[in-house]
């Protein structure tokens, strides 16, 4: 039975305790789940995923009219995010009584396996791509694919415990709050982050430190609005979101922390409209050796050369 909202509900303040996240360099494509079941068409991308409790996660991203739909049930919860022109709606209920829900510990792990396994088949390794033609042919993705993963990845999979699911957010609301960070994701920049864990001022040495945006730091990806190594969402909030959860300074936090909730909140417009990055040479040749003549000529943002790309503005 879901757990629902109301007053009997505490919200969970976890203290500060470290993450025992893998800090080595991932770049390449996690291995593929054998319970996914996966149907990807123009418009819609539709499966399940058969968890280690035996019950069934089942998915879908569909192209509206106006935009993107994404769904989710898993153990008697559904998770929906609605993204058009006029902003994002996002909603989490318990599906036998409508209530309105919070994600628990084994939601979370559960989306997160669901990520790893769409991470896999959505991007596959570019170990032998040079060019940005064969880029294209490996890693393309529609507007529905990118929708389901990101909302998965970037919300759900990390969504903390105390923090209801139901958010509408307006388009201008997304305009202001989002500001991209792809221009510094190359392999020599360093983009400070900083957050204030209820008792520091922001910018406080205690915690504030500054990591390379995209590369494993406690968890691959640092500034990336999700928890994958391939998610290309660099935005200054998700910078200062894996601050919180992910440094050991003031005692570093778990991915969930409510510590960190207002850092989260300030990444959901993120996930919703932040471009991703045209190409990630992570994982190729290119890789901090991208020809010159790519950068700013008008042919995509490329990220992690070891240049900024003008067209990433």
């Amino acid at each position: 039975m879901r757990h629902l909202l109301t007053a009997s509900v505490l919200l969970l303040a976890t203290a500060c305790g470290t993450n025992e996240q893998s800090t080595g360099e991932i770049f390449g494509a996690p291995d593929a789940d054998p319970d996914l079941e996966l149907a990807r068409s123009a418009f819609e991308t539709r499966g399940t995923l058969l968890l280690d409790n035996g019950s069934l996660l089942t998915f879908q991203g569909v192209e509206t009219g106006d935009g993107v739909d994404v769904n989710v049930e898993l153990s008697g919860m559904s998770l929906s995010a609605k993204t058009n022109d006029a902003g994002m709606v996002l909603d989490g209920f318990a599906t036998d009584t409508l209530e309105p829900t919070l994600i628990t510990a084994e939601d979370r792990a559960a989306m997160a396996r669901l990520a790893a396994a769409l991470e896999a088949e959505f991007y596959p390794s570019i170990a032998h791509v040079t060019t940005k033609a064969e880029y294209d042919a490996v890693r393309a993705m529609t507007p529905a694919e990118e929708r389901l993963f990101s909302a998965v990845e970037g919300l759900w999979s990390q969504w903390p415990a105390s923090t209801p699911l139901n958010f509408d957010i307006g388009s201008a609301e997304i305009e202001r709050g989002v500001t991209e960070v792809h221009y510094y994701a190359d392999n020599a920049y360093y983009m400070g982050g900083s957050h204030d864990c209820w008792d520091c001022d922001w910018w406080d040495a205690d915690c504030t430190d500054y990591k390379r945006i995209g590369h494993a730091f406690d968890g691959c990806n640092h500034g990336n609005s999700g928890t994958s190594c391939s998610g290309t969402q660099f935005t200054v909030d998700a910078v200062n979101h894996d601050q919180c959860v992910r440094t050991s300074k003031h005692g570093g936090h778990s991915l969930a922390s409510a510590w960190c909730d207002d850092q989260f909140a300030s990444c959901i417009d993120d996930e919703a409209s932040a471009d991703s990055a045209d190409y990630d040479w992570r994982g190729s040749s290119n890789y901090n050796n991208c020809p010159t003549s790519w950068a700013g000529a008008d042919d995509g943002c490329d990220v992690h050369c070891q240049f900024k790309d003008s067209d990433c503005q």
